[in-house]
């Protein structure tokens, strides 16, 4: 098996700080790119859970689904 190594921190590398807007942009690449190489991604369903005092809350159920399939005409 490939031994995986870390990246390293874009603030050691660049010598910047990175604003809250980076980090997020940054994650959101690097999680696009996780979902493209193995063909999967997150999915959030609403649920209906039942609460011990006969009441209902709405939860977010995650799971994981295949990426939809992009026509290339």
């Amino acid at each position: 098996m490939k031994e995986v190594k870390p990246k390293e921190d874009v603030k050691k590398v660049s010598g910047e700080t990175l604003t809250d807007e980076q980090k997020a942009q940054g994650f959101i690449k690097e999680y696009s790119e996780l979902c493209e190489k193995h063909g999967y991604q997150i999915v959030v369903s609403p649920a209906w859970k039942a609460r011990d005092d006969g009441t209902f809350s709405l939860i977010q159920q995650r799971s994981i689904g295949k990426l939809p399939k992009v026509d290339s005409k």
